[in-house]
């Protein structure tokens, strides 16, 4: 078992340490889709973030709710 995991360990080691051409080429459009793809999840993660807080937020002004047993009277 020690020789199995000694074994994968300096695989992975060789993998990352071996550099080769990738030849890739990137467009401009896919520099604006990764923006795009930024944006969006920041969105997202502010959108549901926002939602749950309000939600967090009722909950804690209905629990410390002052009751309002005061009578007015008009002067």
């Amino acid at each position: 078992m020690k020789k199995i995991l000694i074994f994968f360990t300096y695989n992975i080691i060789a993998i990352f340490l071996i550099v080769s051409n990738a030849y890739a080429y990137l467009d401009p459009g896919t520099g604006s889709f990764i923006l795009q793809a930024i944006i969006g999840f920041l969105a997202a993660v502010s959108a549901g973030f926002l939602y749950y807080w309000t939600k967090v937020k009722n909950f804690f002004l209905k629990l410390f709710k002052k009751k309002n047993n005061d009578e007015k009277t008009d002067i």
